[in-house]
């Protein structure tokens, strides 16, 4: 007689799963060159707890982006894959996953209060930056999601 499988079960370890592989693998390196060049000037004058709270902002933003990348890789091979020049790329993500994107920047600033830590010129800053490292980061979770299921076959 069959076994039968829990999919709720099944998605959670296949989750949990991804996760540690995301985490394992992610360029966390090259989040910091980018957070050093372009988000420090912006923060510079804040104290050292509020660019903490921004920065663990970026850091969390760019690998929940990556895990969501991994997530729609199958569905990225197909219609945005890593051989398409970026601007046809963020093209893509913006057309198909910007509203998940503003999403995911909305709840980790309000998870993180950036509106109480940064004033609202730094706070606009901030957020065009977070933009830029949802769609980057995602792109990269594509294509580490292709890589990682050609692996698997």
């Amino acid at each position: 007689m069959g076994k039968v499988v829990w999919l709720e079960a099944w998605r959670l370890t296949r989750m949990e799963r991804v996760r540690q592989e995301a985490l394992a693998c992610f360029s966390w390196g090259k989040l910091s060159r980018l957070v050093e060049e372009v988000l420090e000037p912006t923060t510079r004058s804040l104290s050292p707890h509020k660019r903490f709270a921004v920065d663990e902002a970026v850091y969390r933003l760019a690998f929940e982006s990556y895990v969501q990348g991994i997530e729609h890789s199958r569905r990225g091979a197909v219609e945005c894959p890593p051989d398409l020049p970026f601007s046809e790329r963020r093209h893509w993500y913006n057309t198909r996953f910007r509203e998940q994107g503003d999403r995911l920047v909305g709840r980790i600033a309000d998870e993180m209060d950036l509106f109480f830590h940064v004033d609202e010129w730094t706070c606009q800053s901030v957020l065009l930056f977070f933009d830029e490292v949802a769609t980057r980061w995602f792109l990269e979770g594509i294509d580490f999601g292709i890589q990682l299921r050609k692996r698997m076959q």
